[in-house]
């Protein structure tokens, strides 16, 4: 894959927001080498264009016509296209920051592409075009986990409120590039020529440059103490290795930030990448409708704290698959993807080589006959620290396609195993593939009363039919049998305090949650493996809370939570949940529907297709109101 850029002004700002924190609602539960701070993730204090006025609005709405009124808009306003359907030829692009494309509303606004796609953040028109220059130094100290102040070869080129890259060259115990598809080549970049032209270094992290200090320069309240060290937020989410060379690499021309896209209906034509977002921080997709897709909605490609909510994306409702996606996300940090519905198509949400993303609060539902895909599943190689909240799919997988994965968290979701008119072999809740370690899978509603009575398969029962709720280490699939198993994605997984239907099942239809902490009403086969605690690489807790909160990323209860059918309880979903009022079937009342499934359920449809979308009849703040003020953290400029 290969991208565009372009920078920011080159002036003083205020660049940094910080996110108000309220603290790790996962501490006690999950060990901290397992998770990171899930509440950067998305934009800081939320999207901010709801205080920004209409200042163009287009009288002809042509590709060309939209891309000029957004190239000559004034700072923190929108160019806004008036109600009616346009055809669009040719591509849509802007390379600026702090500008938004706004619809009437995706009842009322469409954009039928005939050709081309919509760009942000990019310095060319087409997806392949070249990318922005490369540079690196070594990173020589403050490389373990928690780390705000790094201290580098040189800081040559690098100043406060810069997005900047962070990696190694892999942890081969760790980091597995070759999988089940064979090698890649889209994973880490290939030194300082290609941002895609290596495994070598397939796992990093985007950060945000706070402060520099130089030879004649250590700026006060940031914690620098020498020369050619940087202080960064948020900080250093794993620790690196001296012996893999660690590095701190970025990018020039810089990301564009602050752009968007809202309220308006897309018809992709079936062209590939119907929206991008590429070398984009703090950009987001509101209240949008893509219809028709190919490859993916929405794209996002080494962006940082962006995202994509309230939406609703459709696409040809097969089986063909699996080269069909919602929103795709290559080599980007703390993306949110949140309160969306994907229809008919084969992954809703697809993360490559990405870290720290949150899926929190979607819904997605495929009718098609043939396999079950996941509905949700991080590809490529090495996504790790990805948070799957709240959301209600029918099944999750973390494949080995292109190689492995890691530290990843499922909390609170609720996955069926049992999609619409999907055959059998594949039905199952959630699979995770050989090489995927250390992940952590707590507080789920998973499988279906009735079809899932077997716990697990691994490769001690590799037989049967897919009547089982985990499916764990293999190369493929169960179907394909024990060769290459990895045991170690058995054995270092985390899972606790999940409702599963066997386990209701094997207990009576009475209790079917395995806290492994107390071992509950008839429940007494959840093991001490089943903590991880004695995985001698990233052990987890052996005897965690049992207290589990609402969420892992939201301080409270969300105001777009309310909808026009009633209001789910908070959580929805968990071992801790009765569901009184809109529950899906077979969870023995452990799941309410969430939002955005209220809305699908509740909206007119045409074959499953949503004729009248419009996430401000379905929420009763759709994200609408104005966020609260930033606060501000000055970057210091050397």
């Amino acid at each position: 894959m290969r991208h565009r850029s372009y920078g920011f002004p080159l002036i003083s700002v205020l660049l940094l927001f910080s996110t108000l924190s309220f603290g790790q609602e996962w501490s006690g539960i999950l060990a901290p080498a397992r998770a990171t701070d899930w509440t950067y993730a998305g934009i800081p204090n939320g999207i901010p264009s709801a205080t920004w006025p209409c200042t163009t609005t287009l009288a002809t709405v042509t590709g060309s016509s939209i891309t000029t009124a957004l190239a000559s808009a004034p700072n923190n306003t929108a160019v806004c296209i008036p109600a009616g359907s346009y055809t669009i030829s040719g591509n849509i692009y802007t390379n600026r920051s702090n500008v938004v494309l706004r619809g009437a509303g995706p009842t009322q606004t469409s954009l039928s592409m005939s050709s081309g796609n919509i760009f942000f953040g990019a310095t060319g028109t087409g997806y392949l075009g070249g990318e922005p220059g490369l540079s690196a130094t070594n990173w020589t100290a403050g490389l373990t986990k928690g780390s705000t102040v790094l201290t580098v070869a040189s800081t040559s080129g690098m100043s406060a409120g810069q997005q900047v890259g962070l990696d190694q060259l892999n942890d081969t115990s760790l980091v597995f590039t070759a999988g089940s598809g064979g090698t890649t080549g889209s994973a880490g970049r290939n030194g300082t020529t290609s941002f895609d032209g290596s495994v070598a270094r397939a796992q990093f992290q985007i950060v945000q440059i706070k402060a520099v200090c130089t030879g004649n320069n250590t700026p006060a309240g940031f914690g620098c103490s020498t020369a050619n060290q940087i202080a960064i937020d948020p900080s250093v989410d794993y620790t690196h290795q001296s012996g893999l060379t660690p590095q701190v690499f970025w990018w020039s021309p810089a990301n564009s930030q602050y752009v968007g896209i809202e309220n308006v209906k897309i018809n992709a034509n079936s062209n590939n990448f119907a929206v991008n977002f590429s070398f984009c921080s703090y950009c987001w997709a509101k209240n949008i409708e893509v219809d028709n897709t190919a490859r993916t909605a929405v794209h996002f490609y080494y962006a940082y704290r962006s995202e994509v909510r309230d939406s609703y994306f459709s696409g040809p409702n097969t089986s063909g698959g699996p080269t069909e996606y919602g929103v795709e996300i290559g080599s980007s940090t703390l993306i949110k993807v949140e309160n969306n519905i994907i229809f008919g198509i084969t992954s809703g949400v697809l993360p490559d080589t990405s870290d720290g993303i949150v899926v929190g609060y979607n819904y997605a539902l495929n009718t098609a006959t043939g396999n079950e895909f996941g509905d949700f599943e991080p590809h490529a190689v090495h996504n790790y620290y990805h948070l799957y909240e709240g959301n209600a799919i029918d099944r999750e997988s973390v494949d080995n396609v292109w190689g492995s994965h890691s530290q990843t968290t499922l909390f609170r979701n609720r996955s069926t195993g049992n999609g619409q008119n999907k055959v059998s072999n594949y039905r199952t809740p959630l699979f995770i593939a050989a090489h995927n370690r250390y992940m952590n899978v707590v507080g789920n509603v998973l499988g279906t009363i009735g079809m899932h009575t077997r716990y697990q398969i691994d490769n001690t029962n590799d037989s049967g039919t897919d009547d089982f709720v985990y499916e764990l280490g293999f190369w493929n699939s169960w179907t394909s049998g024990t060769s290459q198993f990895d045991s170690v994605a058995l054995t270092s997984l985390m899972r606790w305090g999940n409702w599963d239907s066997a386990t209701y099942t094997t207990n009576g239809n009475t209790n079917g949650v395995r806290w492994c902490t107390g071992s509950g009403v008839g429940n007494a086969a959840c093991s001490a493996q089943e903590t991880a605690s004695t995985d001698t690489t990233f052990p987890g807790l052996a005897s965690p809370s049992t207290t589990l909160p609402a969420s892992f990323y939201l301080p409270s209860r969300p105001s777009w939570w309310a909808t026009t059918w009633g209001t789910p309880p908070w959580p929805p979903i968990g071992p801790d949940v009765t569901c009184t009022t809109n529950c899906p079937s077979n969870a023995a009342s452990h799941a309410a529907k969430i939002p955005a499934q209220l809305c699908y359920e509740n909206t007119a449809n045409s074959g499953g297709y949503l004729t009248n979308f419009d996430a401000n009849a379905c929420y009763n703040s759709a994200s609408a109101s104005a966020p609260s003020p930033p606060t501000a953290l000055a970057a210091v400029v050397q």
